[in-house]
């Protein structure tokens, strides 16, 4: 069946779903079937040449053995099945102990997926697709994922999403190319979205094996990070298809969550090769795991800072994707220009033209090489020029690598000539370190042709505007008479209003307004039952003490109405512990004992220090450890009454006593609560509940009794699904506003050239 008809039939089914919304959703939808298929046809190679091989998965989660028959299961028993065994037994395996290596993979990938499908008609019928039309142990259908993946990276960018991650195939060869990585160098791409770099560093390193021990070599070479879970998912399928069978390096996290001098000699590197995320800025508290002379909010810069950390002195070199804003920013631009210069060997910047990003950015790119260990003492510029006839590059007439033979003819002769001229060092310093030199053989600075950049940032604006479309539809499902659906076009037209935005979408999830009831769900007082009877278990064994009983809620206290099967409880009713946490003492020897410091506590940011004492007994120690799911809150300091949701703990650790941990009951979605405690119904309680002198002084105590919703708790994960869609939307949204005031800035500079 031809790709394109393949993809569409596939959405077209889902599109008659009603718990699917939107062409982002479809996507992830898609690819994590997609995945499950590949994975199982991949285990069918691995029984024939690893000896003695054992599948991760248990018969019954096999897809052989529940999606591979057409007439298997079906309707309300498959989706019961996916939802309620599937998704639970494969999240799991990321933390399981006693996992196999491929079972961390599938674990990682499964992780941040949601089923969307409510119908289980519809999904059997995209399972049945799926299966009868692909085989990707077919050399030819496995070249079919490669067009797949093409495909789906084009339906991202129509879905708004695709921007952030997206390189351009001639742009990632081209770099790979030049860097040249060896076998038994370690390369990493520490923001590789859905692994195009990596994939070019494999195809580029097979040419190099000649034995079976070589093929070893090459499936520890690769390491890669990405944080956002479609990408990520995107990426481990993508080495799979490229021969790196089990992708446990491709981790699925922050890179710049850890604090830079946590990085120690054995994280060091031969080759980064990337496109970190530019044109935005990390979340409030990440930039303080940096030195304070490289501390910024700004992505590019704090990847630039990380990447020239983790080369290898003496051999370490890099190529990276930079905007022009860097090559003449200031400030902390500055400060790291500086040191790229003094510590490392800046040889060359390629600058390519106006619509290499096309259409997800305007901005002009720059490709930086480097290498580490010796001064810069000159800089060569190559500006890479459009081929004939090019006015602009398009969706329609993209940058192909032919076009890069120019530099790759030029590289090692080097000679000044129309495109390609140096800068010494002296001239750099005496410019203050700006890097932002034009081409002295172009007597005038093209801005490109107003006409173009116009249809580009209409295609922008109508790229935001069907993201922000996609919101208003799943909000009006819920609240379509509100004032914030009427004005919701004039409401959101500014990046600066969409923390507001998310603020609402939190505030009408946890009151149940956000996903429709479903009379077949326990109710909730059923569920607090359970949660009760797991308490007293944990009491009786000793794993908790018992606590004294908090006086029953009134009904004044009650912010406002639930709908039916829900309760109103308090914070202590669904937790089994919640103390805090421990501060250092020099009586204090186990040394495999480690501090969970948090300085601005946020999302995947975790910072883990040796420390020579704590006060705690070695008896205690197994009551205090942090978990998986734990949360912890800011009781004290500027994130006062923050959380962070403990995951992937991989050392013995307490925590800092200016934080409190709750510790969830096993019977809560963990990120439901994660997520009301970062809802407004939380935050009002907090500053009316806890004292302070302009902020709340948070106290166990104080904190146990604040209230919040408890849904059912297939409500709970229906919630969870439907407030990530959004966020997701409402960031996409945020970063296209963005672009669009970059464009204008671009039209308008093209305009007035003309003057």
């Amino acid at each position: 069946m031809p790709l394109n008809t393949l993809v569409k039939m596939i959405q077209d089914i889902m599109r008659k779903d009603v718990g699917v919304d939107g062409d982002a959703q479809r996507i992830s939808q898609m690819v994590w079937l997609l995945f499950l298929k590949i994975f199982d046809d991949k285990e069918q190679e691995w029984k024939l040449t690893i000896k003695n091989y054992k599948s991760p998965l248990q018969s019954r989660y096999q897809w052989s053995n529940w999606a591979a028959n057409p007439e298997g299961m079906t309707g309300e028993e498959l989706i019961d099945f996916v939802n309620n065994s599937l998704f639970p037994a494969l999240k799991i395996l990321a933390t399981k102990s006693g996992v196999s290596l491929h079972g961390k993979v599938i674990g990682s990938v499964f992780e941040d997926a949601y089923n969307y499908m409510k119908s289980g008609t519809l999904l059997r019928q995209v399972i049945n697709t799926i299966q009868v039309d692909v085989d990707f142990n077919s050399s030819s259908d496995r070249h079919l994922f490669n067009d797949i993946y093409e495909k789906i990276l084009s339906d991202l960018q129509s879905a708004g999403n695709a921007g952030e991650y997206y390189t351009p195939r001639a742009v990632t060869q081209f770099m790979v190319d030049i860097i040249n990585p060896q076998l038994g160098e370690r390369i990493l791409d520490p923001a590789c979205g859905t692994g195009g770099f990596l994939v070019n560093t494999i195809e580029h390193l097979k040419k190099q094996v000649k034995n079976p021990n070589d093929n070893k070599v090459l499936q520890n070479s690769i390491s890669g990070v990405e944080k956002k879970p479609m990408p990520h998912m995107l990426a481990i399928t993508n080495m799979m298809l490229h021969g790196i069978d089990i992708p446990t390096n491709i981790r699925h996290d922050n890179t710049l969550s850890y604090p830079l001098a946590s990085y120690g000699p054995k994280d060091k590197v031969d080759c980064i090769i990337t496109n970190p995320p530019f044109g935005g800025m990390e979340e409030d508290g990440i930039e303080k795991n940096f030195p304070k002379k490289y501390q910024t909010r700004e992505t590019a810069d704090l990847f630039l800072a990380l990447i020239m950390f983790l080369l290898k002195d003496n051999t370490g070199r890099a190529a990276i994707v930079l905007p022009d804003g860097f090559l003449f920013g200031e400030g902390v631009k500055t400060t790291i220009k500086r040191e790229l210069l003094e510590e490392f060997n800046l040889h060359t910047i390629v600058r390519l033209p106006n619509g290499v990003f096309s259409p997800y950015t305007g901005i002009k790119t720059n490709l930086l090489f480097f290498e580490k260990g010796t001064p810069t003492k000159q800089v060569w510029f190559f500006e890479h020029p459009y081929p004939e006839g090019y006015k602009s590059y398009s969706r329609s007439k993209p940058l192909t690598i032919d076009e890069f033979s120019l530099e790759k003819k030029w590289w090692n002769k080097r000679k000044q000539n129309e495109y390609a001229w140096k800068v010494t060092i002296k001239e750099i310093e005496e410019r203050n370190y700006s890097l932002d030199f034009k081409n002295p053989h172009v007597v005038e600075v093209e801005h490109g042709d107003p006409s173009e950049l116009i249809v580009s940032y209409h295609d922008t604006i109508s790229k935001t505007n069907s993201i922000r479309n996609d919101i208003k539809m799943i909000l009006g499902k819920s609240i379509s008479t509100h004032l914030l659906i009427q004005y919701f076009n004039e409401l959101f037209t500014s990046p600066n209003n969409i923390n507001q935005l998310k603020s609402a979408i939190l505030q009408l999830a946890v009151m149940g307004k956000l996903v429709p009831q479903d009379q077949k769900d326990q109710p909730a007082s059923e569920l607090l039952k359970e949660i009760v009877e797991e308490k007293k278990k944990l009491v009786k064994d000793g794993t908790i003490r018992k606590q004294e009983d908090l006086p029953p809620i009134r009904q004044e206290e009650i912010p406002s109405e639930v709908p039916q099967g829900w309760l109103w409880v308090r914070l202590n009713d669904v937790s089994s512990k919640i103390h805090y946490g421990y501060t250092a003492s020099a009586n204090f020897d186990l040394k495999d004992i480690k501090l969970l410091r948090i300085t601005d506590i946020q999302e995947n940011k975790v910072e883990w220090e040796s420390v020579p004492g704590c006060e705690i007994k070695d008896k205690e120690i197994g009551q205090y450890l942090l978990n998986d799911n734990d949360i912890l809150i800011a009781r004290t300091g500027g994130t006062v009454g923050k959380s962070f949701l403990v995951k992937n703990v991989t050392v013995k650790a307490v925590f800092a006593s200016y934080l409190i941990r709750v510790v969830p009951s096993t019977k809560i979605e963990v990120r439901y609560l994660k997520y009301f405690i970062e809802g407004p119904i939380y935050w009002k309680q907090l500053y009316a509940k806890c004292s302070g002198t302009g902020q709340p002084n948070v106290n166990g105590t104080s904190l146990s009794t604040l209230l919040l919703t408890l849904p059912p708790f297939a409500e709970q994960k229906r919630i969870v699904g439907k407030i990530d869609q959004l966020m997701s939307l409402c960031d996409t949204l945020e970063q296209e506003l963005k672009n669009s005031t970059d464009k204008q800035t671009a039209i308008l500079n093209a305009i007035l050239a003309r003057l």
